[in-house]
């Protein structure tokens, strides 16, 4: 064999240009940037997403503000910005300590193509919006910023729809979009998420959009807003959509407290759906299939894929539940495409849920219980459905990425839900309503949980999140021992009970705001010795009164800590920004820690930051 030596430099420019795909910024313009002149033209060739979100430490987001961005502003087409720290507020303020110049974050802004914003304040969206203005696709993400400004969204849409180039557009907002009747006609958006529209506004929407193609929307009326019937309804809400809307293929629609015949109106006005996916909240007139087949046969004659989903989880009392009715509906020929599985849990006058869905399941998470649970088939009996081939079984829950279960104090049965394949199940999320730990056994749960699931299902798990306070006793640590592959945990601190190593958990979440007064230094304790890799910790605390403690003992004993986020919950809670800073420093310099040691604050001093 003969022994040939390449040198790096003598690599095809091909070559290289898909090696530098692979590089983050940082290494592009700190570590190849100056190799030589030949490597500076390729790299100044590369398109580059950036992103300057929370996920970046804070160490290095002052270096890409002083070695990369400066270089880069002409190749940046996507970039993140979160406002949680005031990363967003910052980067748009002629603010002269970030290390990078104020024209030079407006060219960047005016030349990127794709921008993710993650929960910023009314003023920084407004303000980053005017400068970035050739967009091709922008994701908004909104956590809680509506909650303190009604008028969140106010001209938004607005704003957007006078964007020529804008392609992709996703909303994710705290509540409905404030609609505005003076928008834009925009011909350039073909793609559309948005997670809060009234249902009265969309027929207009759709018709500022002409060639929209693929819509995810939620719509919604407040119970008992209009009191529409049939024969009173305003058909010009819809009518002329088909003589407008050409293009539009692809429908996720989810409505509240909206009645059916609306629905059969709006999809009147769409025969063009090849796929339509449907979701609602009342089981009323939506549970019959004899609806569905009307309306899918009269009025969507090219569809081929159809999605439905029907979850009420407080059936109220005046409302007949009719499961045999039902489940007739779905039983026609028409439905062997799309078979429907029926589930009902029945807690008497107290609680009833049904849920209802074609399979393949469409949803990523679904809430359910683990007990009580009684699950019809429309195609297939408990028995038939044994026949129905393993490949073909696997698709049916594919697309469920967690499950939600809730534990009751008295189940109707002590029946477990049936085996399912869920081959891409990732996270598992417990909310107990129980008053006594000793309403179930720990061990009786996990053995019907080993039943439920898989061992490879159960090995794919890596995310653990328990709500409320009271479980069975040890189920945490308990569960923990039939998953083994477990990341990332969420927990309150009364339940934080380890006694085993679990060296795979590298993120932790504990709820410190509940009235249980919990033990401080046996949490810490229990961190120090059984968590050895954590990297991520988030501690949700009612006040500031024991940060310090925290924060010298995890800065001090978890070795592999990453980042640390602390979040105070009551309404006057915050923290002295000054006395923190002095602390924090005299802190670094008592321990040795280097200046990639960094501390953020949010604008109201309740969230903060520290990477390390």
């Amino acid at each position: 064999m003969t022994k040939v030596i390449s040198k790096f430099e003598n690599l095809p420019n091909e070559l290289l240009l898909d090696i530098f795909t692979y590089c983050r910024p940082r290494d592009l313009f700190t570590s190849l940037f100056n190799l030589n002149r030949r490597l500076n033209i390729l790299i100044n060739l590369q398109p580059l997403g950036v992103d300057l979100g929370n996920a970046l430490p804070k160490y290095l987001l002052d270096i890409h503000y002083q070695s990369v961005l400066s270089y880069a502003r002409e190749q940046i087409i996507s970039l993140r910005l979160s406002d949680t720290y005031n990363r967003m507020k910052r980067f748009v303020a002629n603010d002269e300590d970030l290390g990078i110049d104020f024209e030079t974050r407006k060219a960047i802004l005016q030349r990127v193509r794709c921008l993710i914003l993650w929960d910023p304040t009314m003023n920084s969206l407004y303000d980053t919006l005017q400068y970035a203005n050739n967009l091709e696709s922008f994701h908004l993400t909104s956590i809680g910023r509506a909650r303190e400004t009604p008028n969140y969204s106010h001209s938004l849409l607005k704003i957007l729809f006078q964007m020529k180039t804008l392609k992709r557009l996703y909303l994710a907002l705290h509540d409905s979009i404030i609609y505005d009747n003076g928008i834009d006609i925009n011909t350039s958006i073909t793609h559309l998420i948005l997670n809060g529209c009234h249902m009265q506004h969309f027929g207009s929407l759709l018709r500022h959009l002409p060639n929209i193609q693929t819509l995810n929307i939620m719509c919604y009326n407040r119970p008992n807003l209009f009191s529409w019937t049939q024969e009173n309804f305003d058909h010009t809400l819809y009518d002329g959509l088909s003589e407008r809307i050409l293009h539009l293929t692809n429908l996720t629609l989810q409505v509240t407290h909206t009645p059916f015949f609306e629905i059969e109106i709006l999809l009147r006005q769409l025969p063009k759906l090849i796929k339509f996916s449907f979701s609602s909240l009342l089981i009323e007139d939506y549970s019959n299939g004899a609806n569905w087949e009307r309306v899918i046969t009269s009025s969507l004659p090219v569809l081929k894929k159809f999605s439905l989903f029907i979850n009420e989880t407080h059936v109220p009392m005046r409302i007949l539940i009719d499961l045999e009715k039902m489940i007739q509906s779905f039983s026609s020929f028409f439905w062997d495409r799309w078979p429907v599985v029926i589930e009902y849990y029945n807690e008497g006058s107290s609680k009833r849920h049904v849920m209802l869905y074609t399979l393949p399941m469409q949803k990523d998470s679904v809430r359910t219980y683990l007990y009580g649970v009684q699950t019809y088939p429309t195609q297939n009996s408990d028995n038939t459905y044994d026949l129905v081939p393993n490949e073909e079984k696997k698709n049916d829950y594919k697309k469920v990425y967690e499950l939600h279960f809730v534990l009751h104090p008295s189940p109707p049965a002590n029946v477990l839900l049936p085996n399912r394949a869920y081959t891409n199940l990732k996270s598992l999320s417990f909310t107990s309503e129980l008053t006594d730990s000793g309403s179930y056994d720990s061990d009786a749960i996990l053995i019907d949980l080993q039943k439920l699931f898989s061992s490879s299902t159960l090995a794919n798990i890596k995310r653990i999140y328990l709500y409320k306070q009271v479980y069975p006793t040890n189920f945490f640590s308990k569960l923990l021992n039939i998953l083994p592959n477990v990341q990332s945990v969420r927990i309150s601190d009364a339940l934080l009970h380890i006694s085993t190593v679990a060296p795979r958990i590298t993120s932790l979440t504990i709820d410190f705001t509940s009235t249980v007064v919990s033990n401080v230094t046996d949490i810490l304790r229990q961190m120090g010795t059984y968590l050895p890799n954590l990297r991520y910790l988030y501690l949700e605390l009612k006040d500031a009164q024991n940060i310090y403690i925290f924060l010298a003992y995890c800065l001090r004993k978890l070795q592999h800590l990453l980042d640390i986020h602390l979040t105070f919950h009551d309404a006057n809670a915050c923290i002295d920004q000054q006395t923190f800073l002095s602390w924090f420093t005299d802190y670094k310099a008592l321990n040795a820690l280097n200046s990639k040691v960094q501390v953020e604050f949010n604008d109201k001093n309740n969230r903060l930051h520290i990477s390390l």
